[in-house]
């Protein structure tokens, strides 16, 4: 998600999502990381195929881990997924409910590509839900051969 504006997996009109599951003094389970990747599976959410997490499922298409991992303990790991902006609500309700149920904390990441002025859908649709959010995350300019479209850049 941090080289988004070199990769460019995430593009326009779509939320790059990472959930961080445990983190260090608590930890997670993979079987904990699997209920959420099944969750995000179940409604159709692009896993990256780049992402550790992805590289251990068994089936992609229902978010499934491999059984041999199930109970293995790490410190923490990200998720990586990505989905259309317009189904923003459903995703993080369906991630609100996934995480109760599992015995670790998890944050949510997103991102998302900045209007020509600056501004970003994914902030607009965030304070329309009432999620609070940090404001001071990475900011890309794309010096780095961008492959995701840079508006006003010319070529």
């Amino acid at each position: 998600m941090k080289t988004n504006d070199v990769t460019g997996r995430f593009q326009r009109g779509m939320v790059g999502l990472g959930l961080d599951v445990g983190r260090p003094g608590v930890g997670t389970s993979f079987r904990d990381v699997d209920v959420l990747t099944r969750c995000l599976a179940s409604l159709g959410a692009h896993f990256e195929s780049n992402n550790p997490i992805t590289m251990m499922m068994q089936d992609v298409s229902i978010g499934s881990l491999l059984p041999a991992v199930l109970d293995e303990r790490v410190l923490s790991c990200v998720i990586e997924a990505s989905f259309p902006l317009g189904r923003l609500p459903e995703m993080l309700e369906a991630v609100r409910q996934a995480a109760a149920g599992i015995d670790t904390v998890v944050s949510v990441c997103c991102i998302g590509i900045a209007d020509g002025d600056g501004t970003y859908e994914l902030q607009r649709r965030l304070d329309e839900l009432g999620i609070p959010y940090r404001p001071n995350g990475k900011q890309n300019v794309g010096l780095g051969r961008p492959q995701a479209p840079v508006i006003g850049a010319t070529p």
